[in-house]
């Protein structure tokens, strides 16, 4: 947040609530912000600076969370012209619902109208899609939901495994999964 303070992150929470549409921003906005609170984070402090530092941080970071979700939720109503003042992570968000509305209208359109052959593609691309993760234990050869073999897995490894074999593992906190965006 290398030009706003505190106070101006306060009042464009505070104007951006007060708006019905998505107003503009400095299009580096959330990057600008994580800097500053990784800049912040990386000062070592002793006692009661320490304190004021984390206090910090967590003001900036629920004011930034407050803005972000106001910023989303305005632009998801239903035929929203608020699209263009969004920022790129904004957009990033929304595309994701967007997917998922187009999953559940595929999905409740195959079952109306009999699609049945429909619905078994979907299952097999669910059983079969791969995720990447990194595991946290030893993991020993498994077979994957595609009847595949994957591993075995030394602690820390990345593979690349079907989704459902990794929900699983991530589940009992073997595994974490790796977003390659990271």
């Amino acid at each position: 947040m290398a030009d706003v303070s505190v106070n101006q992150l306060h009042a464009m929470v505070l104007r951006e609530a007060e708006s019905d549409t998505v107003l503009e921003m400095d299009i580096n906005m959330y990057q600008n912000i994580s800097e500053f609170i990784g800049r912040l984070r990386r000062q070592e402090f002793d006692g009661m600076e320490n304190k004021m530092r984390d206090s910090l941080v967590s003001t900036i970071t629920s004011l930034t969370d407050i803005l972000l979700r106001t910023r989303l939720q305005k632009a998801s109503r239903p035929n929203s012209p608020d699209i263009g003042n969004l920022l790129d992570e904004e957009k990033y968000v929304l595309d994701a619902e967007e997917e998922r509305q187009e999953r559940m209208a595929l999905v409740s359109g195959a079952i109306q109208i009999g699609q049945t052959q429909r619905l078994r593609r979907v299952s097999e691309w669910y059983k079969s899609r791969k995720v990447t993760v990194r595991f946290l234990d030893g993991v020993e050869a498994l077979t994957g939901a595609d009847y595949e073999s994957y591993g075995p897995f030394k602690q820390e490894d990345v593979g690349t495994i079907p989704y459902v074999n990794a929900r699983s593992l991530i589940t009992q906190g073997s595994a974490v999964r790796v977003r390659w965006i990271d």
